[in-house]
């Protein structure tokens, strides 16, 4: 019998800016970001524009209304599943409210976000991969994802948010990787496949409590505890389990997570700023061996009950950085960055993905007269876990058929970000996928043991704030 672990966890993640160190919320610096409300079309911040001022009015209310649509078409020129073409797109509202202008609550803010998916996305019909292609293809559903509370105590230095989100909104987050589309550049893979349901992250979210503690400007520590499982145990794919992403649920196993970072040179006119990370995650859950049943037995066998032996706990540790290395002369917000991520999850006896690494370059600016285009190029390695490569084996020696495991697979990526205007971006793009699935029998091909070939995949994505 096939461990559930080789069913895919398609973790799918909406491309985002990188969250500011600062004990500051997503509602309170969304809600001042838009004073400036040029009439002309091409330089506005919204498609929509003012609203007739009532932008404006609620701002000063203190609520910041969000509308956003992501859009991308893929064709697959070779490889993977088979050739074709795909698309995938997503709809977020979102609502930000700084309490304190809106009703007087001394740093308080609250925050809720919704996501609507459309399409059925690459991964599953095109190239078959562990890591998705797009960041946003996810099952269809309408659901609700961030709604939360946020006090910020007097000086600015500690806040506390309570309530409904994700992990991959604060931590694990990269801002120079987060131009590359494919979803491994966000959320990382080995979180995303080793914990139950794919984790807290889009587009599954779920209870938590957040501190942040940020004493100065170089230094700033966080920590989260979430219910440990967003979609509940059952089989298929988890988002069936929560459609409307309202369960709520409470009474899972606790994961929590760390993260420590220090900032370099954090002035705003700094020609060298960098963001360096450590941290780690435990889940306190039981996971399932990829290889032994819970007798002993290799799973592969055909003796065995099929039911894996139970583990308790897992824990993973990671650090990431973006530096800029080359800033553009008379312009701080332009240049060449890099970043760079590791993560090691040290139990190979529970783990799909046991390490995860990921590197790339981000260019802003790099035509004098496109200021605001973004060129980013970017590789992600995930490994397979040593009793991943142990079933794989077995299962060649039990069945005399098919191939051991390819232990690791890997995704290049290459994007242009076209800023046409404030409120449209147009962003082509490539990946090349290394053995898709690291050889593993795969759900999206009637769990076939062929290991899929390399496969060439180039997308279109276009992006609206309306």
């Amino acid at each position: 019998m096939m461990p559930a672990a080789f069913f895919l966890v398609l973790a799918a993640l909406p491309a985002a800016a990188q969250p500011s160190l600062e004990c500051r919320t997503d509602a309170s610096t969304e809600a001042k970001a838009g004073e400036a409300k040029p009439a002309d079309l091409w330089k506005r911040a919204t498609l929509t524009g003012n609203w007739d001022g009532a932008r404006d009015r609620l701002e000063q209310a203190g609520m910041t209304f969000g509308l956003q649509e992501v859009s991308d078409g893929w064709s697959n020129f070779g490889g993977g599943l088979r050739r074709g073409g795909a698309y995938a797109g997503q709809t977020t509202l979102s609502l930000g409210v700084d309490l304190e202008q809106a009703m007087g609550w001394t740093g308080g803010n609250f925050f809720a976000s919704a996501y609507q998916n459309h399409g059925s996305g690459p991964t599953p019909n095109l190239t078959g991969n562990l890591q998705p292609v797009s960041s946003v293809e996810t099952t269809r559903a309408t659901r609700l994802f961030d709604l939360w509370l946020e006090q910020i105590l007097p000086g600015n230095q500690l806040c506390i948010r309570l309530g409904q989100g994700g992990a991959n909104t604060e931590f694990l987050v990269s801002r120079y990787a987060m131009t590359l589309i494919n979803s491994s550049f966000g959320f990382p893979v080995l979180p995303a496949l080793d914990l139950p349901s794919g984790g807290p992250n889009m587009p599954l979210s779920t209870p938590f409590v957040r501190v942040k503690y940020h004493p100065d400007a170089t230094f700033t520590v966080m920590a989260g505890v979430f219910n440990g499982d967003p979609a509940g145990r059952g089989a298929g794919d988890p988002q069936h389990r929560d459609p409307s992403g309202t369960e709520f649920r409470m009474r899972d196993e606790v994961f929590a997570i760390v993260e420590a970072a220090v900032a370099i040179n954090p002035e705003k006119e700094a020609r060298y700023p960098g963001v360096y990370k450590i941290g780690a995650w435990f889940h306190s859950g039981q996971f399932g061996n990829p290889a032994v049943d819970a007798l002993g037995l290799p799973l592969a066998d055909p003796q065995s009950s099929g039911v894996p032996r139970r583990h308790r706990g897992d824990y993973a540790l990671y650090a990431l950085f973006d530096q800029m290395v080359l800033p553009q002369e008379g312009d701080s917000g332009r240049g060449i960055g890099v970043f760079a991520l590791a993560s090691g999850a040290p139990l190979g006896d529970r783990n799909l993905i046991d390490f995860f690494a990921t590197a790339g370059v981000n260019w802003k600016g790099p035509f004098e007269e496109r200021p605001d285009d973004t060129l980013a190029l970017g590789v992600a390695h995930a490994r397979l876990g040593s009793s991943v490569m142990r079933y794989g084996s077995d299962l060649v020696a039990f069945t005399g058929t098919g191939q051991k495991f390819r232990r690791s697979e890997t995704i290049l990526e290459a994007t242009y970000a076209i800023r046409i205007a404030p409120w449209w971006v147009l962003q082509p793009d490539l990946q090349y996928v290394v053995n898709p699935g690291a050889g593993m029998p795969n759900p999206f091909n009637g769990m076939s043991r062929a290991p899929l070939k390399n496969a060439t995949i180039i997308g279109l994505r276009t992006g609206f704030i309306f």
